[in-house]
């Protein structure tokens, strides 16, 4: 990859438009779109976004439990007005919901995975 490439794929990372991370690049938007048609360029492009997401739920992960404390004590704060609280509780029973629902699909899906395994034996 070339250092313009490069810095086009480090800049479709951080801007929001092509035309943005063209511009902080240095190359023209033709030249962003050609780069964006190189199947070579798409994959990495695809890597790093992965990389960056991945990076991203890690981190807030480790913030649940605080996020969870903060939840609570807002829910068990006497001078909290009702509809605050309420806002709280439906935070936390959709984030309970999903976070449920998450962790049963990936058992599932270990247990399809396992059968699938299983199968090709």
């Amino acid at each position: 990859m070339t250092a313009k490439e490069t810095a086009f794929l480090k800049a479709m990372l951080e801007e929001s438009t092509v035309s943005k991370a063209a511009e902080q690049a240095g190359i023209s938007r033709k030249t962003a779109y050609k780069y964006l048609k190189n199947t070579n360029f798409q994959k990495e492009l695809t890597k790093r976004r992965e990389e960056c997401i991945n990076d991203t739920v890690r981190y807030l992960q480790g913030k649940l439990a605080l996020c969870n404390e903060t939840l609570v004590s807002i829910v068990e704060n006497p001078n909290t007005s009702d509809q605050i609280k309420i806002n709280a509780i439906n935070a936390i029973y959709t984030n309970c919901k999903s976070m449920t629902e998450t962790a049963e699909i990936i058992t599932r899906l270990a247990s399809i995975e396992e059968a699938l395994e299983g199968g090709e034996e």
